[in-house]
């Protein structure tokens, strides 16, 4: 009976270490905490500023191509008035996103939208556009639906965005469907 007592006092504690995982202590970890280092550029980020020229196909086989700039990212954002309830996130920030976006002369019409944009996080989490217009939004606001963007000619505005409180996006990306994204790094504060 001593022996059986024994094996299964053994195959209790193999089963109690196996479930806390390898390596697992109660106790705390004496070890110093290191500040988590801070995250390099996405390779390849553009400088806000710099223009990204491209070029495709539309969607009727027509040539389509501009060029699209951030010109600049502000957080907290100058201006906004937004109401706190309307954000997805629990303790926003506001921040604004200042794009430019322009049609070549040999191009054919483009169409601008809030839709492309979005924030890009150390963590890997992207924030979208959420499309917010009207009043309590910096001006001149970028077009949360459509707007046609004529050879030639050029169409700027801001875009709106909820940050949780004590984050910052570490780049800005234009993703439209048919190409590859483009990022922009944002500095830090």
């Amino acid at each position: 009976m001593h022996a059986r007592t024994t094996i299964c006092a053994v195959v209790l504690l193999l089963a109690a270490t196996a479930c806390a995982g390898p390596g697992h202590t109660d106790e705390p970890d004496a070890r110093p905490k290191q500040a988590p280092a801070k995250p390099a550029p996405a390779a390849g980020a553009l400088k806000i500023g710099a223009g990204h020229h491209w070029s495709d196909t539309d969607t009727d086989g027509s040539h389509i191509s501009g060029t699209t700039t951030v010109m600049g990212y502000t957080q907290p954002a100058k201006g906004a008035t937004l109401s706190d309830d309307v954000s997805d996130v629990p303790h926003p920030v506001w921040a604004t996103l200042d794009v430019r976006l322009c049609a070549d002369a040999t191009s054919t019409t483009v169409m601008a939208s809030q839709t492309p944009w979005s924030l890009g996080f150390p963590d890997g989490t992207r924030s979208r556009a959420p499309l917010f217009s009207g009043s309590g939004v910096p001006k001149p606001e970028y077009p949360t639906g459509s707007a046609a963007v004529r050879p030639g000619s050029c169409l700027r505005g801001k875009i709106t965005f909820a940050v949780e409180r004590g984050t910052r996006p570490d780049q800005v990306i234009y993703d439209v469907e048919s190409r590859d994204p483009i990022g922009w790094a944002v500095p830090a504060a």
